[in-house]
Formats: C-alpha cells, structure tokens, sequence
C-alpha cells in the first residue's frame, strides 16, 4: 500500500513539474504551432555564413560592427503573433519563473498599462549564453531566444563604435622588445 502510494505522489509530482516548460525550447516547442504565431528558427551556421557574405557588400561601420556581431550567434528562435495573443499571461509569468530559476538573470523588465517587456540573459564564464526577450500585450506576443557565445567586450566594443561612427580600428601589434599594455575584461553592470 505504501508503495503505490509513493509511486502516485511520484507521478503526481513529474506530471506537475511538466505542466509549464522550463526551457526556452520547451517554450517555443509548446507554443509554436498555436493558431495565429508565426515562428522561426535560424541555426548558427547560417548566421555566421550570411554574416560573412554581408560583410563584403556593407560600408557603414555600424552595419559592419553589427555584422561581426552577428557572427557570434550560435541559434536563434522566434515567435510572433499579431492581431491575436495566444500566449496568456499566465504561461509567460510561470516561463519567466521557471527560466529564472535556472540561472536566468533580468537585464530589462518594462510594464505598462498594456504591455510587458522582458529581457533575461544567462551568463557563463563571462560570456553572453542566452538572450530572451519576452514582448507581450492583448493583441501581440513576441518571443526571441538567442544562444550565443558573445563576450562583454564584444558589446562594448559595438557601442563604442555606435556611439563614435568610426570604423573600429585593427588591434595594434608592438614592436619587437617592447611589451603590450595587458587587456582587461570589464563587465557591464546589472541594475
């Protein structure tokens, strides 16, 4: 008796745990082909390829800057529903719980009287791993979810060539005997 009641509190417990999804994959494999979303997913390979062809065809530096960001995409998915949300609020409320408790940090969260914008991220060895960004309101949704291998200097580095509209220099070599300044990682800081 004892045991098949351990069994049903088992179970009870693994079909709880599996109502919502835990995983941005989960997320996207659960709502993807809901009525009115539009979806997409680009694998890395692609990215990095057109990323590259681009490169040769494109003057601006903030293209090119972006351009070479891109190239550090690894996957990229995205949902979009228009006219029409599918996705309550309460199944992106236990998504976002559930992402954070496994190790996604916010960077931005907006609420107005209409919308909510969610912008998570997952860091490891300083490194960018994940991006999510959660757009919902009453008549859209919008779900993006890029794993990637950028580093904080990376982003930095974009900015700064924004913000200066100058074609970000080639790092200089020293000359023979004299040694380079050593270069320091600086991490952006999370409100």
């Amino acid at each position: 008796m004892r045991c098949s009641i351990t069994i049903l509190a088992i179970l009870a417990v693994g079909l709880m745990s599996c109502g919502s999804p835990k995983t941005t994959a989960q997320f996207y494999h659960t709502h993807k082909h809901k009525e009115g979303v539009t979806n997409f997913k680009v694998p890395g390979w692609l990215i990095w390829v057109g990323g590259g062809i681009a490169q040769g065809f494109v003057s601006e530096p903030d293209a090119r800057a972006a351009l070479k960001l891109a190239r550090k995409v690894k996957k990229l998915r995205l949902m979009v529903a228009e006219d029409y949300n599918p996705i309550t609020t309460a199944e992106v409320n236990d998504f976002i719980s559930n992402i954070r408790s496994n190790g996604f940090d916010d960077l931005i969260y907006v609420k107005d009287a209409e919308s909510t914008v969610h912008i998570l991220s997952r860091e490891k060895k300083d490194k960018l791993r994940n991006l999510v960004i959660l757009v919902t309101d009453e008549e859209e949704f919008v779900f993006m979810d890029m794993k990637s291998r950028l580093k904080y200097e990376d982003l930095s580095e974009f900015v700064n060539t924004i913000l200066s509209g100058k074609e970000p220099e080639p790092e200089e070599q020293p000359a023979e005997g004299e040694e380079s300044e050593p270069i320091v990682a600086k991490k952006i800081p999370q409100a």
